[in-house]
């Protein structure tokens, strides 16, 4: 041990001195409140506290219990998702704005805070395709004398039966001109839509999640109905990662027959997950469990061959081409077991990383809309950053080997290890 001299014991006097004047210094620097009971808050604290709790979701702090709530309004209608927003953009100023599943067009009403919205508008998503039930956002203008911060619920009527009923805010969504890059809990994060049929097995989300995990993604969004989930091993890989923080494990049980709905009502999960990342995640993509992003050079990461798109600040989001593989050997991790895809690039079905704020609408394969008319959404061509999509074992005939070069063996190493782990 080394030995205290008195010149090192005189030293360490000063220094605590300096210390105990620097921290007497700061409080009374800081703003104090006292309340009735003679308690002292820090008001710059709370203040700071207050603004990081209005811009997070509120969650259930159980992330395998995060659900999709729905609340009936009558037979042909159920709302979901109310959010605040502060986007001063093409889809009006100020709005409290709730998703809702109905079977057609109609007027509604709203009450905020016990005062009348005298702006409601209903928008209905591009991509409802003539099913018996579609998804619309209900826009209801913020009453004069409230602030968004002040609102907590919204109530809204069908004025053709009268049936009132009351729904939470879920989300705040922040003015998107006024977000620095510091803002963000998470730079990348990937939004996986509602898994139906017997396709998803537990070592196909491994390797998923592993393989994400490697290119750099903080976070992954899962929706999933536990009615439906009916495979143990399944289950039990979903709320391993769920416990460990490496997906949001979402519950989606929609209130009708998905057969009456597009697509098993995937629309409903891109655009709650799109709520669910807008302030939260700077970048994020929204694709399948059998296609992944590649980053094309290999010098670069995905995150920073990501931010290079992103560089106009004027995007909002980039469709990205993909390449078709085929999985002749159906086995994962089939990433690294499958590299013969076709020989052009898809630019039809193309999948999406979107910056969150900046977007009001997204599809399954495309941005919709834009929240500023002057942002954009191009269309990339592949040549610095695609889609892999595992499918069907008939294409040929040019090899494409970008993650398995990259990968190989690390992803190999993790996905053994949580395959012995979990027994499945």
């Amino acid at each position: 041990m080394p030995r205290l001299t008195a010149s090192k014991l005189l030293l360490l006097s000063v220094l605590s001195f300096l210390i105990t004047i620097f921290y007497l210094f700061s409080k009374t620097s800081v703003s104090l409140e006292t309340d009735p009971d003679g308690s002292e808050y820090d008001l710059d604290t709370i203040d700071e506290e207050i603004k990081y709790a209005r811009r997070l979701l509120d969650e259930i702090p159980d992330p395998s219990k995060n659900r999709v709530q729905f609340s009936k309004i009558d037979d042909n209608g159920y709302a979901f998702s109310a959010f605040t927003d502060d986007r001063n953009g093409n889809m009006g100023y100020k709005n409290v704005r709730i998703l809702m599943f109905i079977t057609g067009s109609d007027e509604f009403s709203c009450e905020i805070n016990g005062k009348r919205s005298y702006g409601v508008t209903l928008y209905e998503l591009s991509e409802n395709h003539k099913m018996k039930w579609g998804l619309f956002i209900l826009n209801c203008l913020l009453p004069e004398g409230i602030t968004f911060n002040d609102v907590n619920a919204v109530k809204i009527s069908r004025i053709s039966t009268g049936v009132t009923i009351q729904i939470p805010i879920r989300y705040r969504i922040q003015d998107e001109k006024s977000m620095t890059p510091d803002e963000y809990d998470y730079k990348m994060s990937t939004c996986v839509p509602a898994l139906f049929g017997h396709v998803y097995y537990a070592r196909k989300i491994i390797e998923f999640v592993e393989l994400n995990s490697l290119q750099g993604i903080d976070k992954t969004y899962i929706y999933y109905d536990p009615v439906k989930m009916n495979d143990e091993g399944t289950r039990r890989t979903l709320n391993f990662y769920s416990d460990n923080l490496k997906i949001n494990l979402i519950e989606f049980t929609l209130p009708f027959n998905s057969h009456d709905v597009w697509y098993h009502g995937q629309l409903a999960t891109i655009t709650d997950c799109l709520l669910r990342n807008t302030g939260i995640t700077q970048y994020t993509f929204f694709n399948d469990f059998d296609e992944f992003f590649v980053p094309v050079l290999q010098n670069q990461t995905l995150l920073e061959t990501v931010s290079g798109l992103f560089e106009d600040r004027k995007v909002a989001s980039q469709r990205t081409a993909l390449k078709f593989i085929s999985t002749k050997i159906n086995r994962s991790p089939y990433t690294l077991k499958n590299v013969i895809s076709t020989k052009r690039l898809e630019t039809r079905f193309t999948k999406c990383v979107v910056r969150p704020e900046m977007v009001f609408e997204q599809g399954i394969h495309h941005t919709s809309r834009v929240i500023q008319d002057e942002y954009t959404s191009p269309s990339h061509d592949g040549s610095l950053l695609r889609v892999y999509h595992y499918r069907e074992p008939k294409y040929c005939c040019e090899k494409e080997t970008l993650l398995k070069k990259r990968y190989e063996y690390k992803l190999r190493e993790e996905f053994d290890s949580v395959v012995n782990l979990l027994e499945v």
